[in-house]
């Protein structure tokens, strides 16, 4: 004779039959939670749903979206009252490790087909947004020829300190680990290298840094094709790619060969962020495509790759912000990061006047959330990509 489920039994099933229906989690991660396997087996006790949750980062502000339409979701099942989510943060594992960095789990390049599209600029914000959100994250400079992260995240001293074995001990900034090309070189020595040499450096820094356990190392990429992405390739399983580009089609056509570069060596591409996406007007409040629209979407589509965010053009790009006393240096506008006193001599280094980037700064507005965004779509995609719950190129849309 078969048996009948308990009334709790047929209520955990609604409630899970609910959450899969409700797709939550699609807004801020690209895919539902249910795609992700980020639902454990939902338990019923008197009317009270317990739902484990498990989410690619411990970000607070995910938390609370995904509790809030956890509840809406399951709120109208007859005989549950009270939804509590029990969350269990989780950054995924691929086991793949290369002795050059053995104790990172995953490498994430962030690429441009051209300079100019503030590509160093999602790079250091989406780490420190990582940061914040409670994982552990590095960023290694690997723009051997126009190095920027110290000055993005505020890094006054230049040469790195050692361990007792010789290995180079990241600066830190904002909870990022920082490497750089910056630290070693002269502030006005041009870097002229051929490839052979670029390999060489690469390989020092990706193999006698003592990184130490990260989660994520973001590693900032020089614009184009060339040798440094070679590098990467060759030397570190890389988790997947983020390509930036601005809306015009110029920035769209080198992006584009930036990806079929990543493509012709298997590198997954986690999706597209598209810079400089509208002018929002201070004024009137309405919105201005100075650079185009659409160049984003058109990209993403032709590589079945997800769009993981739209930045708003800054108004502060271009502009100084110069101290009433001259002896004051001018601060320097760096895009989507607002105005910051860049060091530029060894003397305003050590002053350490360098604001916070925007993913820490209270007025950071619509290009702040936007950051954040991109960066909680990366790792839903790292996650994706990882526990194979979608395919790589597929769109949740």
């Amino acid at each position: 004779m078969g048996t009948t489920p308990s009334d709790d039994e047929s209520l955990a099933a609604q409630v899970e039959r609910a959450l899969a229906d409700a797709h939550i989690g699609r807004d801020g991660l690209f895919y539902s939670l249910d795609e992700l396997d980020g639902f454990g087996r939902v338990r019923v006790d008197g009317r009270m749903a317990i739902v484990p949750v498990t989410l690619p980062l411990p970000a607070s502000d995910v938390r609370a979206v995904v509790e809030r339409d956890v509840r809406a979701a399951v709120g109208a099942i007859d005989g549950i009252d009270a939804v509590t989510c029990r969350f269990e943060p989780r950054v995924p594992d691929p086991g793949v490790r290369v002795e050059l960095l053995p104790d990172v789990k995953h490498v994430i390049a962030v690429a441009s087909g051209k300079g100019g599209v503030g590509k160093s600029t999602v790079a250091t914000n989406v780490a420190v947004a990582l940061a914040d959100a409670g994982t552990s994250v590095g960023v290694l400079d690997a723009d051997v020829y126009g190095p920027n992260a110290p000055q993005l995240l505020g890094v006054g001293e230049r040469t790195p300190t050692a361990t007792p074995d010789d290995r180079m001990v990241p600066r830190e900034a904002h909870g990022v680990s920082v490497m750089s090309m910056g630290f070693i070189v002269g502030e006005d020595d041009p870097v002229i290298w051929r490839g052979p040499v670029v390999d060489g450096f690469l390989t020092q820094l990706f193999g006698d840094v003592d990184w130490g356990p990260l989660d994520y190392l973001v590693v900032d990429l020089p614009p184009g094709t060339g040798d440094v992405q070679l590098s990467l390739v060759q030397h570190l399983p890389v988790t997947g790619a983020v390509v930036v580009t601005t809306p015009q089609a110029v920035a769209v056509d080198d992006a584009r060969r930036g990806l079929e570069g990543f493509a012709r060596y298997d590198v997954p591409i986690l999706g597209i962020v598209e810079n400089m996406a509208g002018f929002r007007c201070p004024d009137c409040g309405s919105v201005h495509d100075i650079f185009d629209a659409g160049g984003g979407d058109r990209l993403a589509e032709a590589f079945e790759v997800p769009v993981l965010g739209r930045i708003p053009l800054d108004p502060a790009v271009g502009e100084l912000e110069r101290g009433e006393d001259p002896s004051d240096p001018p601060g320097v506008s760096v895009p989507l990061l607002g105005r910051l006193q860049l060091p530029r001599t060894e003397a305003e280094r050590e002053r350490s006047t360098s604001a916070e980037p925007m993913v820490l700064r209270e007025d950071g507005g619509e290009a702040r959330h936007a950051l954040e965004l991109v960066a909680t779509r990366t790792v839903a995609r790292v996650d994706a990509l990882v526990t194979d719950s979608t395919p790589p190129g597929s769109s949740p849309d």
